[in-house]
């Protein structure tokens, strides 16, 4: 694929304008010196065990120089931000597709808040662009609503598979003790789709609207708030999510646990392929539709 020049262009508008929103300047890195900086952030957010890394210096400098994607976030001469993207293939309607897999994205925790990840995202979109990919996919844990929110809604994303346990046992403070399933998003970066969602069409819609048009709940919670499964056969069903998983892994970990059988249960469809991900209500349901 090779994005026109007006793509190409509106493209890198959009991710000059979220770099000036978030208050910073996105860089490509390519010195040890930035590898190491880039790695704190990633250290930082997932904390590791004592002289444990999420990845090496070594290993980006390899990356980089067989085409891999790696930038930073910078407020001044400051790295807050860091994304790294390497490229991959996947085998889907019985074709093979090029496109760029974003392995790991964050934003340091005082800054997280304020607009760096999109800013790391639009960047990484207009990067891909130009080296003639049309598609970046990514995986995320289908428990926490916040980068549900920012990947469906915001970035206008699809998820496409889910893969229970994908990582194995993880040890970082934030993941241990908890299987790490996860949804592959498939973000389309030259289609209509996205470039509607970075500029915040359509708004999301209420779950009674939803209903209303025929969903059904296939994840819903009782009275005191514990996840319940109900089969559905609807082609647009709705699963819940909870509030606060990280929270609620450190409170209540039965409770943590019953919420991952149960979203693994109702994203079943998704599991085999008969189902993608395809929009999140106001009240941060999914929205699951049959794939026809």
């Amino acid at each position: 694929m090779v994005a026109g020049a007006e793509l190409l262009s509106r493209a890198a508008e959009d991710a000059q304008v979220a770099a000036s929103k978030s208050g910073v300047e996105i860089r490509l890195l390519d010195t040890q010196d930035e590898f190491d900086e880039a790695r704190h952030v990633w250290d930082t957010v997932w904390p590791m065990q004592p002289g444990a890394t999420e990845v090496t210096s070594h290993l980006l400098r390899a990356l980089v120089h067989a085409g891999a994607y790696v930038s930073g976030a910078y407020v001044d001469d400051r790295i807050v931000g860091a994304c790294l993207g390497v490229i991959g293939r996947d085998h889907r309607d019985e074709q093979w597709h090029t496109h760029l897999h974003s392995h790991v994205a964050a934003a340091l925790p005082e800054f997280a808040d304020r607009g760096v990840g999109t800013a790391l995202k639009v960047h990484q979109r207009s990067w891909a662009l130009e080296t003639s990919l049309d598609r970046i996919v990514w995986t995320f844990d289908p428990l926490v609503r916040r980068n549900a929110r920012f990947n469906l809604v915001k970035l206008g994303g699809v998820g496409v598979e889910y893969i229970e346990n994908f990582y194995g046992a993880m040890t970082d403070a934030v993941n241990v003790g908890d299987p790490s399933d996860r949804v592959l998003l498939q973000w389309d970066i030259a289609s209509d789709r996205v470039a509607a969602a970075l500029r915040g069409e359509p708004a999301a819609l209420s779950r009674a609207d939803w209903i209303a048009r025929g969903a059904t709940m296939a994840l819903d919670t009782d009275s005191a708030g514990h996840p319940v499964v109900t089969p559905v056969t609807a082609g647009t069903s709705l699963v819940s999510l909870p509030r606060d998983i990280v929270e609620i892994r450190g409170s209540d970990p039965a409770m943590a646990t019953a919420w991952r059988h149960a979203v693994r249960q109702a994203l079943s469809p998704v599991a085999s392929s008969a189902a993608r991900i395809v929009a999140l209500t106001q009240e941060s349901d999914y929205v699951v539709e049959v794939v026809s």
